[in-house]
């Protein structure tokens, strides 16, 4: 069980989107599953709050960039 960052809803590691910080330190979508990553919903609402809220600072402990597209993490 994994928890979004964003909405705190707990589900299934699979059912989430997620997110590691790439060498640049930007947020990008991972699918291999190593090192520090973050969990979030596919849900609009919660990809959109990851722009407003300090979810993805506190998961990965410190200041990190967000790509300007929130669609950027669905594909």
């Amino acid at each position: 069980m994994r928890t979004c960052i964003s909405c705190g809803v707990k589900r299934e590691k699979k059912e989430l989107i997620r997110l590691v910080l790439d060498t640049d330190g930007v947020v990008v979508r991972d699918n291999i599953g190593k090192g520090r990553g973050a969990y979030i919903c596919g849900d609009e609402n919660c990809l959109s709050m990851l722009k407003t809220g300090k979810g993805l600072n506190r998961a990965f402990r410190r200041k990190v960039s967000i790509p300007i597209g929130v669609n950027d993490f669905l594909k």
